[in-house]
């Protein structure tokens, strides 16, 4: 066993790493995944060819490094809003507001999630992004409970609650990030907040029909990545997605 696999990456270790996935980033965004050569990344990076395939195994595992971290920041600040425990308005306006803010921090990154569909690259992911899918939804299913609960929200599957809470930013999130759209991400931001927290709120009282993720035969198991193909899917942020 190597010593940093032992003790974890050393500082250089980790500056170099980050490096690579700059530089793939960026060559995958201008060239496409295809198109793109390990020697370009190297180029870019300044590492060598041992070491992407020290850290990544080769281009298809770079990109799913790529895509898996990328996908994972994103849900982890999805789920830092949730934590909050924001009162029902807040909190779907929070998400929409998030997943907008997001975009608009990383934007390169959150272009790459939303534009990734090689089929080497979602094999490559399955796996990883099915596991935080399922901590995302176990994390959203509890916040939303109490909320429909009291009426605050509508009674929804999870996959068409997803879909209105997230779909239009998504579709912004898409154009904006390709420079098509003519409105700024904060113009945006609280029009979307807003149209999401209408389309979603509840009546006075309990309203009829399941909870969220039980109506529908599988709407419990819909994939959802948001800002990914993700997805911001980066699996898109967040429009629901069938693998």
């Amino acid at each position: 066993m190597r010593q940093d696999d032992a003790a974890g990456p050393s500082p250089r270790s980790a500056v170099r790493r980050s490096r690579i996935l700059e530089a793939a980033l960026a060559c995958f965004n201008e060239r496409g995944f295809t198109a793109t050569t390990i020697e370009e990344i190297c180029q870019r990076s300044g590492a060598s060819v041992g070491s992407v395939y020290h850290h990544f195994g080769g281009k298809e595992g770079l990109a799913a490094a790529l895509y898996v971290e990328g996908l994972g920041a994103y849900q982890r600040g999805f789920r830092d809003v949730l934590e909050q425990d924001p009162g029902a308005e807040a909190g779907i306006k929070g998400l929409v507001r998030h997943h907008l803010g997001w975009t608009g921090t990383h934007r390169d990154l959150a272009r790459f999630l939303l534009t990734r569909r090689e089929t080497e690259l979602v094999l490559a992911t399955e796996g990883s992004v099915r596991d935080m899918n399922q901590e995302l939804f176990s994390a959203t299913r509890r916040w939303l409970r109490p909320h429909v609960e009291a009426g605050s929200l509508r009674p929804l599957p999870l996959d068409l609650f997803y879909t209105l809470l997230i779909g239009p930013a998504q579709e912004f999130a898409r154009a904006w990030v390709h420079g098509q759209s003519a409105s700024s991400i904060d113009q945006a931001t609280d029009v979307l907040a807003e149209a999401a927290w209408l389309a979603l709120r509840g009546s006075a009282g309990p309203g009829p029909g399941a909870g969220p993720g039980e109506e529908g035969g599988h709407a419990g198991r819909v994939e959802v990545e948001h800002l990914g193909a993700g997805e911001l899917s980066v699996t898109d942020a967040v429009e629901a997605e069938h693998r």
